[in-house]
């Protein structure tokens, strides 16, 4: 049996890595670069990512496929502190923190981060009538409801709304934040029912971060090398279209349903049109209802993005250094600033044998409801942002070197109700053909752990598809 996956992102790969443990190598459909959102790159004398520099690992999924293909040399972050940059000066992030949520009063009062009438809303989360939300409601309704406007623009949207270049409003907590949710149906108070569940939301012992020695690339690098030495084959070529059933090429096809039977699934491209026993589309969800055609779920259509920026600098020792044990710094929404967050990278990844003279910082920016990074050409999103960090740190700063990353249309936005639209485009991608599975960031989970996890549950559809009985032989071909 020969299956396809069409995207060469992690989430593809990681599809591709579970066919081939099935003992079913893939076909890879990617025209661009192999690694989607995952790039590591020459900068400054030493390898430094381009988007995300590490992985969580709490859900193993990341660590997992790590081990499986000889990626042994994982390395945890060395400063573990966060600021943040509010009220014209840097501050330090208070500790029992929860996702921004407060799990303890003490350390918040003590910060100075929320002024009086915050501190008395919040404590009110402990005598409030319980909330106890039964189905998806936005991140910013669950924490205004329990601790007030203040903990949630000041605290918790620099933090979630920054992993997700989103407001808190725009949010689902279902998809982004599912163990606030689940303490505010548990328990009376928000406050209390984070405290009960400190050891599951992340503080277990070891390192909450890993990634591979010389940046997240070489996750990539080891797993196409892995790929490839179990036979699966790559096309540098672009997918014009996914048909089910047999067909011509550019020929829809027989509707299939569940029963599946002897039916393949149609993979045109420009060279022509090849058939499998099922496809994994491993690409965003525009593009999956583009290749589908008149047979793609209307939920694909329904999903947004956001596009975001990092602006990576190396700064003269001379003209300004880091706080020790300081990781970076987070920017508040309703600061109006263009940055996000900040990086400190030589704090967080020191190396060996690089110049001590220089620091190497990162500077992210874009978010859902400022549309500067889209308007802004590359020299004014530079100049901007270099400026910005200027009075961030308190200090004229000329960097020595400077690089932009554009990723445009690369957050998907994860509204409220967002899981029941996936849940729909998967039963309607099962009706129409059980061959054909969807995977990667469009749905649910931007992290690399989440599209590894997407990725391999999405080889397992199809290969599962593929296991019923083939008419007239009575064989089966199972999956891993």
């Amino acid at each position: 049996m020969t299956y396809a996956v069409i995207g060469g992102g992690v989430a593809g790969l990681a599809a591709a890595w579970e066919l081939a443990r099935a003992g079913h190598p893939a076909h890879v459909y990617e025209p661009g670069r192999i690694g989607g959102k995952i790039r590591t790159s020459p900068f400054a004398g030493r390898p430094v990512d381009e988007g995300p520099d590490a992985f969580l690992v709490r859900t193993p999924d990341a660590t997992d496929l790590c081990s499986e293909i000889g990626l042994g040399d994982l390395v945890a972050p060395s400063a573990g502190r966060t600021l943040l940059w509010t009220r014209g000066r840097l501050r330090r992030l208070p500790d029992g923190l929860v996702l921004g949520v407060p799990g303890r009063l003490g350390p918040v009062i003590r910060s100075g981060l929320l002024g009086p009438g915050g501190l008395a809303r919040a404590a009110l989360d402990l005598v409030l009538p319980p909330s106890h939300p039964a189905g998806d409601v936005s991140v910013g309704d669950l924490v205004t409801g329990r601790f007030g406007r203040q903990v949630a623009t000041r605290l918790v949207e620099p933090l979630l709304g920054g992993i997700h270049a989103a407001s808190l409003d725009e949010l689902s907590a279902e998809l982004t934040a599912p163990h606030l949710l689940a303490a505010a149906r548990r328990h009376r108070s928000l406050l209390l029912g984070l405290r009960t569940q400190t050891a599951p939301v992340g503080t277990q012992s070891g390192p909450i971060f890993l990634t591979p020695a010389g940046g997240t690339g070489r996750l990539v690098e080891e797993l196409e090398k892995a790929l490839r030495a179990a036979s699966t084959v790559f096309h540098a070529e672009p997918v014009e279209a996914v048909r089910a059933g047999a067909g011509q090429a550019g020929e829809a096809g027989p509707t299939v349903g569940p029963g599946g039977g002897n039916a393949t699934v149609s993979v045109t491209t420009p060279s022509g049109s090849r058939d499998y026993e099922g496809v994994v589309l491993a690409v965003p969800a525009p593009v999956a209802s583009r290749l589908l055609g008149p047979a793609a779920p209307a939920g694909l259509g329904s999903i947004r993005f956001t596009s975001v920026a990092l602006l990576t600098v190396s700064i003269p020792a001379s003209q300004w250094s880091p706080p020790a044990g300081y990781n970076g710094f987070l920017v508040p929404h309703d600061e109006h600033r263009l940055m996000t967050a900040c990086s400190f990278f030589t704090n967080k990844w020191p190396a060996a044998g690089v110049d001590a003279g220089h620091h190497i910082v990162r500077v992210s920016a874009g978010h859902s409801r400022d549309g500067r990074v889209d308007r802004l050409d590359d020299a004014e999103l530079t100049a901007s942002l270099i400026a910005e960090l200027s009075r961030a740190v308190g200090s004229p700063l000329q960097p020595a070197e400077s690089r932009l990353s554009r990723w445009p249309d690369a957050f998907p936005l994860y509204q409220v109700g967002h899981g029941s639209v996936v849940e729909g485009i998967e039963r309607a991608l099962a009706a129409w053909s059980p061959r054909v599975a969807v995977a990667g960031a469009s749905y649910r989970g931007a992290g690399i752990p989440a599209c590894i996890k997407s990725g391999r549950s999405a080889a397992r559809t199809v290969l599962a598809a593929g296991a019923r009985p083939e008419a007239g032989t009575g064989l089966t071909a199972e999956p891993a």
